[in-house]
């Protein structure tokens, strides 16, 4: 019965993130996948050349200054370049991103299938992987410690590691940056696993080896990973570990070959072995005038990483981004954020473990790995806590590594109680259950709906209808009661000239929404347009009652009032 619950949760899971993945923008918004960042590396790599294989635009050659945010923006946000993140270097485009993912999974795809991989598809792999890897993390030390465990003990587990984890949040728009935050889950799970492995094995030298590959792995994708490689220390404070040299080399020459490939990769590409491009991205802001960590930043990204609400609609899917002004972003921004404790509450059981221990003054083998995945649940979050900026793909980091000892943590709960205590906190665990699993779901879909509805705007901006009526059919699909987009659509059918279409949709949203002041504002306009000036002028009045501050609505009223005498 538990490997029937077991693939069960797993189907589901990974049939979201297929989904999430499918519905969200990927490959920055490039038709082809053969034209994505990571296969641009991939094609790079295989003509023998460590930049991507993407020309440099002639103008942004020629700019005095090419990391001026002003200067480049035409080649940053323009269709034909998408150079936003890319580094650019003595006439050569690169990504600062390590190359890791493309050499181990990118490639290989194309190699055996003769296909580029698009970068949704590839960050549903990665993340299917490393749940896949943390069941078995899951199922090992069920077996080994809580042996009297419920069977379907490891399906909750599935459901918590692979949805409660925030992983459908990356999913949601699963694109270049999105890889190897991916490539490192399933890196840094694979590491978990075979430290696991090692703790308490008479001998461990091939565990210790594996896990320090796949850590040094991790660093040659991202090299914020770093700090996490302490771990490779935890296995030997066990006397007999520490006792042999040849453990001592498999934990550390595994990844001190991948970090020097690394040091040697950026000394080709950019002159020094510590230069990691970083500096020579093409960004909004000039990489030199940001001040990109801080004390200062830190309550404001504890909040907003841990415990920030969000907006709760009555219209699907529910769950809503919270307006700029209610983040108090940091310089760097804030991108779809929520707080991860806030709403997966069922990731307050990864206290359990350590507080059990604690209580019951054990250690051994569990309480090495808790240090293990705890540390690195640190090194991610503290790393957040000090940034310029949040974004809803970095709280994967941290929340997943939550998520291998929330899973733990109420299978040691449901193993320590019995009677009314036990039933109790299975109800608790089972409400937190339910809406871990479905908030980052339907955040996700939020995200899906913002980004295709962005898209339609930028579209519409550019005079190109077809691909913003697209954008718009791909958001309306995933939210067809939303104001917003349906607002939009009465534009978007107006600006083509389609009024009667126009009327029709704006009408049905006033009704719907009649306090809604911009659905009364363009109803207004398109009335007036159609010949029917007195009921436009009863909705512009409509509006500026509603909200009497916006100088939008004011002007337009007085314009139109000016006409009318």
């Amino acid at each position: 019965m538990e490997i029937r619950l077991t693939s069960l949760a797993f189907i589901v899971v990974v049939a979201t993130y297929l989904f999430l993945g499918e519905m969200g923008l990927t490959d920055r918004g490039n038709p082809e996948p053969r034209e994505a960042a990571y296969n641009l590396l991939s094609r790079g790599l295989l003509s023998g050349h460590l930049h991507v294989d993407k020309e440099v635009p002639p103008g942004l050659a020629r700019l005095a200054n090419p990391y001026d945010p002003a200067a480049n923006k035409a080649y940053r946000v323009d269709p034909r370049y998408r150079l936003e993140d890319f580094s650019y270097y003595r006439g050569r485009l690169y990504l600062y991103f390590g190359a890791a993912p493309a050499l181990l999974l990118f490639i290989p795809w194309h190699l055996v299938t003769g296909a580029w991989l698009p970068h949704w598809l590839a960050v549903v792999i990665l993340c299917s992987g490393g749940l896949l890897i943390n069941l078995s993390l899951v199922r090992s030390v069920k077996a080994r410690v809580f042996p009297g465990s419920e069977p379907w003990m490891t399906a909750v587990a599935a459901l918590i590691l692979g949805l409660g984890s925030y992983a459908p949040v990356l999913l949601s728009r699963a694109d270049m940056w999105e890889i190897p935050i991916a490539f490192n889950y399933l890196a840094v799970s694979l590491a978990l696993r075979c430290l696991w492995g090692a703790l308490g094995n008479p001998r461990p030298a091939a565990w210790l080896a594996l896990a320090s590959a796949a850590l040094g792995a991790a660093f040659a994708s991202r090299f914020t990973i770093l700090p996490s490689a302490a771990i490779l220390a935890v296995p030997f404070l066990d006397k007999g570990t520490r006792g042999s040299v040849r453990n001592w080399l498999a934990a550390a020459l595994p990844i001190g070959l991948c970090v020097a490939g690394v040091l040697a990769y950026n000394a080709q590409r950019f002159g020094r072995p510590l230069d990691f491009g970083t500096s020579h991205m093409l960004l909004g802001d000039h990489p030199a005038d940001l001040k990109v960590f801080g004390a200062q930043y830190f309550w404001t990204n504890m909040r907003l990483n841990l415990f920030q609400p969000v907006d709760w609609t009555s219209f699907f899917p529910f769950a809503s981004e919270p307006s700029e002004a209610a983040l108090k972003p940091n310089i760097g921004g804030a991108e779809h954020m929520s707080g991860a404790l806030l709403n997966s509450p069922v990731l307050w059981a990864a206290f359990v473990i350590p507080v059990l221990l604690a209580a019951r003054r054990q250690g051994g083998a569990l309480g090495l790995l808790t240090l293990c995945v705890g540390w690195c649940v640190l090194c991610a979050l503290g790393l957040l806590l000090f940034f310029c900026g949040a974004n809803s793909r970095y709280q994967f980091e941290f929340a997943s590594g939550l998520s291998v000892l929330a899973a733990l943590g109420v299978m040691a709960a449901d193993n320590a109680l019995s009677g009314i205590a036990r039933r109790m906190t299975r109800v608790a665990a089972a409400l937190a259950l339910v809406v871990s699993c479905a908030f980052p779901v339907l955040y996700g879909i939020d995200r899906c709906v913002s980004d295709h509805d962005y898209m339609g705007i930028g579209y519409l901006a550019e005079g190109n209808g077809p691909a913003a009526e697209r954008e718009f059919d791909a958001a309306r699909l995933l939210s067809p009661g939303n104001p917003f987009l349906r607002l939009e659509s009465g534009v978007m059918l107006a600006a083509q000239g389609r009024r009667a279409e126009a009327l029709g949709v704006l009408e049905s949203l006033v009704r719907d929404f009649p306090r809604d002041p911009m659905a009364q504002l363009n109803l207004a306009r398109v009335l007036i347009a159609d010949g029917r000036r007195d009921e436009g002028l009863a909705h512009l009045r409509a509006a500026h009652d509603l909200a009497p501050d916006n100088g939008a609505i004011s002007a337009v009223l007085e314009h139109e009032s000016a006409r009318s005498r």
